[in-house]
């Protein structure tokens, strides 16, 4: 009987402290989404959801010891970085907006020869859309690898680029690239451009609206919008500790799901999405990520050495390379069309 008596005391105490625990989480969810439902840098006042902080102090150390870069004075504004989540189009994204990368800090990444490869993979993809004559703009376009490239491919091209590093500037007769913000060069060319594409520069964008807004402004009609961003439903969500993937350098998450609202929120047009095979340039980090996800930080670290050391990673590279079309890589791309009756 005692033993009933506990049982059904202890039961009747577990369920009050499961209960408040759940309106505690509950609370906190709606005070946080309120806190931040006029701040949504996609759809503006669309309900945004909290989905978890990210350290402050586990950034600036990470930044440090793998990148030597200091990025103390740009995260001084705030004591928390916080990840959100828009319940309408599932776009995660970094909170306050303010703690984003500035010049200096591409400088030192840029720095890096991997950091701007000159041909990839979703340059393959956007130069299939292209026909001779085109006006072509590409935002963020680093030293012009890709306009370079395809104005040669293409008869009579006009190639215009955007790139806010001013050792990017460049001009002759088939290439222009400007040390201009989007918003300025928006303004005064409206409806130019046959092609406005980025690559892996949206993820870097706090102000996700205003930027997409300026982009179609600059296409003409039936003229196509182009993007490619990292694919957080690839292997890279499995890297719990790339920091490259966070502010100061990411301001947003971007997976399929959330580009292909781009359209519904802009009235554009899909022409098609494409998911970037893995790339033999990115095996080692797929081989190393996957192992310390699945079987956890220390026993990878045993593994990849064995590894390593049995010189076993070139037999998973040839296992890899057979399969990789069928293992999503690093990015996704969507072509958007702008329709002629787009307003």
């Amino acid at each position: 009987m005692l033993t009933y008596v506990f049982l059904r005391g202890l039961t009747y105490l577990l369920s009050e402290i499961q209960r408040d625990y759940y309106q505690r989480v509950i609370v906190k969810i709606v005070h946080l989404s309120y806190s931040c439902m006029n701040n949504n840098p996609f759809l503006v006042n669309s309900p945004v959801i909290y989905q978890k902080d990210i350290s402050k102090d586990f950034l600036i150390r990470k930044y440090l010891e793998k990148y030597c870069l200091d990025i103390r004075p740009l995260l001084s504004s705030t004591e928390k970085i916080s990840v959100y989540k828009c319940l309408k189009t599932g776009y995660c994204f970094y909170y306050p907006f303010e703690i984003t990368g500035d010049s200096k800090f591409y400088e030192k990444l840029q720095s890096n020869e991997w950091y701007y490869m000159p041909w990839k993979w979703e340059h393959q993809v956007c130069q299939k859309y292209i026909k001779s004559h085109f006006k072509i703009l590409e935002i963020g376009c680093g030293k012009g690898d890709f306009l370079k490239k395809v104005s040669l491919q293409f008869e009579n091209t006009q190639c215009y680029g955007l790139e806010l590093n001013k050792s990017s500037v460049y001009n002759d007769d088939r290439i222009c690239i400007n040390n201009l913000t989007l918003e300025e060069f928006s303004e005064a060319n409206q409806e130019v451009f046959d092609i406005v594409c980025s690559f892996q520069v949206l993820e870097h964008i706090p102000a996700v609206k205003d930027f997409l807004s300026a982009n179609i402004k600059c296409l003409k009609n039936n003229g196509l919008l182009v993007i490619s961003v990292p694919n957080n439903n690839s292997f890279i969500k499995y890297d719990r500790n790339n920091v490259l993937n966070m502010p100061p350098h990411h301001m947003g998450l971007w997976t399929a799901e959330s580009l292909l609202k781009i359209g519904e929120a802009f009235n554009l047009d899909l022409v098609e999405i494409v998911y970037e095979p893995l790339q033999p340039y990115h095996f080692n980090w797929y081989i190393n990520v996957i192992l310390k996800y699945f079987t956890g930080k220390y026993p990878a670290k045993v593994l990849i050495k064995a590894i390593d050391f049995f010189k076993i990673r070139k037999g998973i590279k040839h296992y890899l390379q057979a399969r990789s079309n069928k293992i999503r890589g690093h990015s996704v791309l969507i072509a958007y069309r702008k329709a002629a009756s787009h307003s």
